[in-house]
């Protein structure tokens, strides 16, 4: 049906948007432009809310465990079959700078696989623990802050603790 195809291209535009508005949030912070920022992050937030509307109606939504089950079947996907296709290309385009992100983004991927594992291993037995993102690379520790981060050596200060 084309309205099923239309709704996944909006959630695959609109989720696209709300990182880009996330992104250009922080820049205008940095840049010293407080209300910009926050008007960017409201934009991001606006689409992310289109992303979980369209997602109801596709029905891509369900109990947690199936969401677990869903969201490890994606990540592995990214790290077995998308990253090495575009590192692949990356490699005979001669874009290092993109074959270093590929290659950088399917190892830390597969370390998302092997939490959201856990998680569904154990889930209703999960422990409370703080969940720290590496602003670099991507890379998710949990417990206490790293002192930096194993994948790419980032600096502490580049963690993000998520509530």
């Amino acid at each position: 049906m084309k309205t099923d195809e239309n709704l996944r291209k909006v959630i695959a535009s609109v989720a696209s948007a709300s990182v880009r508005f996330s992104a250009y949030a922080e820049i205008a912070e940095n840049d010293g432009y407080r209300q910009l920022a926050k008007l960017f992050r409201a934009m991001a937030e606006t689409q992310k809310v289109f992303a979980i509307n369209a997602m109801k109606v596709t029905g891509e939504l369900d109990k947690t465990d199936n969401n677990l089950s869903a969201a490890i079947d994606a990540k592995t996907y990214e790290f077995t079959q998308l990253y090495p296709t575009f590192l692949e290309q990356a490699d005979q385009d001669g874009n290092p700078i993109a074959a270093t992100a590929f290659r950088a983004a399917a190892e830390t991927t597969k370390g998302h696989v092997r939490i959201l594992n856990v998680a569904l291993d154990n889930l209703g037995r999960n422990k409370e623990v703080d969940y720290w993102i590496c602003g670099m690379c991507g890379k998710i520790e949990s417990g206490d802050m790293p002192v930096s981060c194993r994948t790419c050596g980032a600096a502490r200060e580049k963690f993000i603790k998520t509530d």
